[in-house]
């Protein structure tokens, strides 16, 4: 038997070199511990103030878990889950973990449109991932006649797909590349009103330096990287596909988009014909999110 407390020295000791900063470990260790005993975070904090003991069982997979962690692994893969919204969803190593910042697009998303009529707009959530936007909008506007939840492969689509079942909601999911697929995506109704949401690859190869190594040796490489000699070629597809699909109805963009090139990319937003351009910032202060007008 050990104490829950002799774990919480035995945590920080363990990871103090890999996340050097004291909040972010407290964090850490507040996610795992509910997570594996269960309970909120008061309770891990009353165990600790008693000085609890915790069994051989739980203590063996808090240790598991904790050398998946010494190795750089994120904790939202140790556990299987992440939090969006104020929602669990499940995630594994195939999904990007979804980010803060995509929560402040969504955001923006449902409070341009919760109190529009909602019932004659679509949504295509390019590059779903875990399915966190398609779910949230589904769920945070339920009016909204359709949302088409579109990524690359089955095995990113199976979670989207478990992501929906448990938060019970239905969004129509479309296995397409975005790079060469995404003009034949078919079977698809022009709406007065047609929202696009996407969170695509925008880090540039050459500023892989500049991120903790638990993003880039766990995270899928194909759902951050972009060529730095070509940064904005998700964007490009999915609007060549708008300008090709989407004549005479009105279509938003909503995207999440590199910060360190943010200018560049509103004259590429205004050189494709794009109007009414918004650029927001994150809640770190970097130029993160874009609306605008096609």
């Amino acid at each position: 038997m050990m104490y829950l407390y002799e774990f919480y020295h035995l945590f920080y000791d363990t990871l103090k070199k890999v996340y050097p900063e004291i909040q972010e470990l407290n964090h850490l260790f507040f996610i795992l511990t509910t997570h594996v005993l269960k309970c909120d975070k008061i309770k891990i904090i009353l165990k600790l103030s008693i000085k609890e003991k915790i069994d051989d069982f739980i203590y063996k997979k808090l240790i598991r878990k904790l050398w998946e962690l010494k190795k750089n692994r994120p904790i939202q893969y140790v556990i299987g889950k992440t939090n969006f919204f104020g929602m669990d969803f499940i995630v594994n190593e195939k999904v990007f973990i979804p980010r803060p910042e995509t929560e402040e697009l969504v955001y923006w998303i449902i409070n341009d449109y919760k109190i529009k009529n909602s019932e004659n707009i679509q949504i295509f959530d390019i590059g779903t991932g875990c399915g966190c936007i398609s779910i949230t909008l589904k769920k945070k506007l339920p009016k909204i006649r359709s949302i088409h939840a579109i990524d690359l492969s089955h095995e990113v689509l199976s979670i989207a797909r478990i992501n929906s079942k448990l938060h019970n909601v239905k969004i129509f999911l479309r296995k397409v590349d975005i790079l060469h697929n995404l003009i034949f995506l078919q079977k698809i109704k022009k709406y007065p009103v047609n929202i696009i949401v996407s969170n695509p690859p925008y880090v540039r190869v050459s500023e892989k330096k500049f991120m903790h190594p638990n993003i880039f040796q766990y995270e899928p490489f194909q759902a951050l990287f972009v060529p730095d000699e070509d940064p904005f070629i998700f964007y490009k597809k999915i609007i060549y596909w708008i300008k090709k699909r989407f004549t005479g109805v009105v279509v938003y963009v909503y995207f999440e988009i590199n910060q360190f090139i943010h200018l560049d990319f509103i004259h590429f937003m205004k050189k494709y014909g794009f109007t009414d351009i918004e650029i927001r910032k994150d809640f770190q202060g970097g130029f993160r999110m874009i609306r605008a007008k096609y």
